[in-house]
C-alpha cells in the first residue's frame, strides 16, 4: 500500500477514536442510572419485575462517588455523586434521536452524607436550558424528584448540575429516562417546548394505593401522589384492577379506581394550584384532568357530566364514564396553553343535565418550558452527520490522492 494511503487510513482511525462512544451505539429506550454506585443495582417492583440500574461511570467523568446510610425503601438512593469541583458538571445521556418524547426524572436524597446538616441548593439544566432550581431536604423518608417531559433533539441529552453558591455542593442520586412511544402521550405538547412537572395527584386515594402501582400499571414510572380530601367524598371501587388503561396518557388502573366527589350535585370541586415559586410573573401551564366514576350504579341510567373552569373561565365540558358500563372507558381533558398569574383556581361543576355530583380522579399540572434556544448544536447538524461526512471525505482522498 502507498505510504500516503496508509497515513490517511491511520489518520481516519485515530479521528474516530476521539469521537464519543455514544456515536456508535443505539440510544436507550429506558435508561436508569444509580448515580455514585460502583456496581449495578437490582430492584423489583410490586409485580416482581426486575429492573437493572446502571452505574454512572459511562455517562460522566467528573464528581465523586459517595455511599450513604442504607435506605431499604429506596435502594437506588443509597449512593450519590457529588461535585465539589467546577461550577458545572454534565451527564451525557445516549437516547433515541428521532425526536422521541421522553419522561426524565432526576432524584436527590441528601441523607446528610457530608455530616454538615446543610442540604444544598443548585440548578439543573437540560440541553443548555434551565430545568429546575433544586432545593434538597434533610428528610429521611422521601427523596426530592424533578421530572420533565421533553423531546430528544440530537444524538444525546445533556443533563447538567450547576453550582449557585460557593459553599453548596451539587449532587445527584438517580437519573431515569423512559421513552414515550405512544403518540397519545401529552399530545398537545409542541415541538419546541418541554413540560416541567408541577404536581401529579391521585385524588381520593391513600398511601396504600401507591403501593399497587408497579411497572405493569405505570410503564413510564410516573409518580402519582395520593391525596384524600375531607371536604369531599373519597370514593373507590371495591376491587382495584391492575394494569394500565389504553388511551390518552395511559393512566394506571389504580389511579382511575379512586376519586373525590362533591357531597351534593349542586356543589363544586375547588382546587388551587400555586405557581408562586416560579421566577416568572406569568406561567404558561399544561393541565390534564382524568375522569371515571368509580361507583357502580344499578340501574345504570345515570348521567354524569362536568364543566371545567380555570380562574372562572369555562374551558371544557366532558362526559364522565360510569364504572362497569364500558370496560376501560375514561375521559381525559387536556388544557393548553393556560396562562397563570401566580396561582390557578380550578373548578369542576355539574351542568344542568347531569344527574350525579361532580367527580375527579386525578390531575397533572405542568409549567411549559421554551427549549428552542438551548441544545447541543454542531453547526445545526448532529454527530451522526459529521461521521458520515468524515467517512465520505476520507474515502475520496484515499482513492484519488
Amino acid at each position: 500500500m502507498d505510504h500516503r494511503r496508509l497515513l490517511l487510513a491511520l489518520l481516519y482511525l485515530s479521528t474516530l477514536h476521539f469521537l464519543p462512544s455514544s456515536c456508535y451505539t443505539n440510544g436507550y429506550g429506558i435508561l436508569q442510572i444509580d448515580c455514585g454506585s460502583s456496581i449495578k443495582t437490582t430492584t423489583k417492583d410490586r409485580d416482581g419485575i426486575t429492573e437493572i440500574w446502571q452505574t454512572d461511570e459511562e455517562f460522566i467523568k467528573s464528581g465523586k462517588n459517595v455511599l450513604i446510610a442504607p435506605n431499604q425503601n429506596f435502594n437506588v438512593m443509597n449512593t450519590l455523586r457529588s461535585f465539589p469541583d467546577g461550577n458545572k458538571n454534565c451527564y451525557k445521556l445516549p437516547l433515541n434521536s428521532d425526536g422521541s418524547k421522553y419522561l426524565l426524572q432526576a432524584g436527590f436524597f441528601y441523607g446528610n452524607y457530608d455530616g454538615q446538616s446543610r442540604p444544598p441548593s443548585f440548578k439543573l439544566e437540560i440541553d443548555g436550558n434551565l430545568w429546575a432550581n433544586v432545593t434538597t431536604s434533610m428528610s429521611q423518608e422521601d427523596p426530592v424528584y424533578h421530572e420533565l417531559v421533553f423531546r430528544v433533539k440530537k444524538d444525546q441529552a445533556t443533563l447538567c448540575l450547576v453550582r449557585t453558591s460557593n459553599d453548596e455542593v451539587p449532587f445527584i442520586s438517580s437519573i431515569e429516562a423512559v421513552e414515550m412511544g405512544d403518540s397519545n402521550m401529552y399530545r398537545l405538547m409542541e415541538n419546541k417546548t418541554a413540560l416541567y412537572l408541577h404536581s401529579r395527584i391521585n385524588y381520593g386515594a391513600n398511601k396504600s394505593v401507591e403501593k399497587l402501582i408497579g411497572r405493569m400499571e405505570e410503564e413510564y414510572d410516573r409518580i402519582w401522589e395520593s391525596k384524600e380530601m375531607s371536604e369531599y367524598l373519597n370514593v373507590t371501587v371495591e376491587v382495584i384492577p391492575n394494569n394500565s388503561l389504553l388511551g390518552e396518557n395511559n393512566p394506571p388502573w389504580p389511579v382511575m379506581a379512586t376519586a373525590i366527589r362533591a357531597k351534593n350535585i349542586s356543589d363544586s370541586i375547588y382546587l388551587s394550584v400555586n405557581f408562586s415559586t416560579q421566577k416568572t410573573e406569568v406561567v404558561v401551564a399544561y393541565f390534564v384532568l382524568y375522569f371515571m366514576d368509580p361507583t357502580f350504579y344499578y340501574p345504570q341510567n345515570q348521567t354524569n357530566k362536568v364543566d371545567i373552569y380555570i380562574d372562572n373561565q369555562k374551558l371544557s365540558t366532558t362526559d364522565i364514564p360510569l364504572f362497569g358500563r364500558m370496560d376501560n372507558a375514561y375521559s381525559v381533558v387536556s388544557l393548553y396553553p393556560v396562562r397563570v398569574f401566580g396561582s390557578a383556581n380550578v373548578t369542576i361543576s355539574s351542568p344542568g343535565n347531569s344527574t350525579l355530583a361532580p367527580v375527579l380522579n386525578a390531575m397533572e399540572v405542568f409549567s411549559v418550558m421554551d427549549v428552542s434556544k438551548g441544545g447541543r448544536m454542531m453547526l445545526g447538524f448532529s454527530i451522526t452527520f459529521w461521521i458520515v461526512l468524515l467517512h465520505f471525505c476520507f474515502t475520496i482522498l484515499f482513492f484519488f490522492y
